[in-house]
């Protein structure tokens, strides 16, 4: 018989007995049939809150502890694979503290808080909810164009009005008005049928977090900065003009920080950033009916890249050993999206003497598109050899808008000596027919990794399958169904053709938004 030395036997005796003692705490409370993640989420133990299952944090935390659970059953402190190891420490050290407020032992990696938004912070570290701005960053980019459009054509019929094209400020949009020109036509144009304009545009402004003094809302705060360029060339011919223009757009994101508990377990949220560049081209046609009747059409692709990065950031100290745990990661990526966008609008040039004013309706259409994309993980950056292992995949987003818009625009015309000056104030109503709340569908990207290895067990590659482990879904906010833009501006139409204007926007009635733009556009002809 082969006998095993002892201190073989006592190893072995300590590892089965951490197993046991991991599977103890992971697995369900017998009492209520609910795993400690699911007893804290509900209001369980000495939270005193209400039921937080059904939020970002909630479903992200459950995912976290059903892969927790079946990375203990495959070893959970004896993982052989380093990966997989960092990956069960980390979210052992969550379903612990967990345990921990219902009452339950210090067994382990309980990271000593006190506060149940300490640990609903960290949860937050988690989920990766940062990513719901890309898919605004996208919209916005496709609309700056669209704008600067409405304005050039405006401009030919001798009006003020913007159409329906906008650029905007992560969900909400923002008109853009333009200065005006003196009408033409194909006989006798004193600067010829082809034209071409610049514009470059600013906006700023800022987004509440869904949950301004907590870490349950479904979007954080941040604080946005947009640059726009276009330029473009058309052809009038009679009563029609179509054209085309290129764009260029690149957006700055900074994520609002917050500081949730004191001490040793003091952490950073949401401390980010995120950057997009926008390339968008659009063909566009207008036709000017009788008694100054116009309508447009534009259709427009735009390419998108975006660069992210944002802070995992937790600390505590574990009850059993004293061990101070320090987690400082960066997560970046770099996704690619893409989007498709069309717009019609029907309107009215009014003339009253020096005033013109032009009532419109319209309608826009857009699909934006992200593709599919995993996190890179820096390693926690506090110690000198660190594992990366917390990063998450995004499935791909599809977004789809359908807007409509009813508008009216004010100017007045004022002969100078050397052409016109033409001051405009503009007010639009939006509604928005897609106002149900965006889902991204998450997962730690690990899971692929097993999933496709020699031993995948339950794991699952992809996001179809309903046995995935990690996968879980984050949702923003819903859109708002209704807001208002109003502008306020001056145009100056040069004798020599030149044309110039500037123009000043703010968004209205929009919840937890504000945002505001200034614009700055030059036309001629020739």
């Amino acid at each position: 018989m082969k006998i095993i030395p002892c201190g073989f036997r006592t190893r072995l005796f300590s590892a089965f007995s951490l197993i046991l003692a991991a599977a103890a705490l992971l697995g369900p409370s017998p009492a209520s049939g609910q795993s400690p993640i699911q007893i804290f989420l509900t209001g369980g133990g000495t939270t005193g809150r209400s039921d937080l299952t059904d939020t970002n944090v909630g479903r992200s935390a459950l995912a976290i502890q059903k892969t927790c659970g079946l990375l203990g059953a495959r070893g959970g402190p004896n993982l052989m694979d380093p990966n997989e190891l960092e990956l069960w420490q980390r979210c052992n050290e969550l379903v612990a503290t967990a345990d921990n407020f219902n009452g339950g032992t210090t067994f382990g990696r309980f990271l000593g808080y006190t506060e149940p938004n300490e640990l609903l912070a960290a949860f937050q570290q988690v989920n990766g909810e940062e990513v719901q701005a890309l898919a605004n960053m996208a919209h916005d980019a496709s609309y700056n164009q669209f704008s600067i459009i409405a304005a050039r054509l405006a401009a030919l019929r001798g009006a003020t009005s913007t159409s329906i094209a906008s650029v905007t400020a992560y969900g909400a949009d923002l008109m853009y008005g333009t200065g005006g020109g003196a009408a033409a036509d194909d006989t006798g144009l004193p600067f010829g049928s082809w034209g071409w304009f610049f514009r470059g545009s600013y906006t700023t402004g800022d987004k509440d977090a869904s949950d301004p003094t907590g870490f349950t809302g479904e979007e954080n705060g941040f604080e946005f900065d947009q640059y726009g360029l276009t330029i473009g060339i058309d052809h009038m011919s009679g009563s029609s003009v179509w054209g085309v223009a290129l764009s260029y757009s690149s957006y700055e994101v900074e994520m609002t920080n917050r500081s949730a508990g004191a001490g040793i377990q003091t952490q950073v949220v949401n401390e980010g950033e995120i950057e997009a560049d926008s390339v968008n081209g659009s063909f566009f046609y207008s036709y000017d009916g009788q008694n100054n009747v116009y309508f447009s059409a534009l259709a427009g692709y735009g390419a998108q890249s975006f660069d992210m990065a944002r802070n995992f950031i937790y600390f505590g100290e574990h009850a059993t050993d004293s061990t101070v745990v320090k987690q400082t990661r960066v997560l970046t990526a770099a996704p690619d999206g893409d989007s498709l966008s069309a717009s019609l609008t029907l309107g009215r040039a009014i003339n009253r003497g020096s005033w013109v004013i032009d009532p419109r309706i319209g309608v826009t259409y857009d699909r934006i598109t992200i593709d599919r994309f995993a996190e890179v993980d820096s390693g926690n950056q506090n110690v000198s050899s660190s594992v990366a292992a917390m990063q998450l995949a995004f499935d791909e987003q599809e977004i789809d808008s359908l807007r409509a818009t009813i508008g009216i625009q004010f100017s007045n015309n004022v002969n100078t000596s050397f052409g016109s000056v033409r001051p405009t104030f503009s007010a639009d109503w939006y509604h928005e027919f897609e106002d149900d709340p965006r889902v991204i569908k998450a997962k730690y990207a690990l899971e692929d990794v097993i999933a496709n290895g020699p031993m995948p067990g339950p794991f699952k590659s992809g996001f179809d399958d309903v046995n995935c482990v990690s996968c879980f879904e984050l949702r923003s906010e819903a859109p708002d169904s209704d807001y208002f833009v109003v502008g306020a501006g001056i145009a100056s139409a040069f004798r020599s053709g030149f044309q110039a204007f500037l123009m000043f926007e703010a968004l209205l009635g929009y919840e937890n938004l504000d945002a505001y733009s200034v614009t700055l556009g030059l036309r001629g002809q020739f």
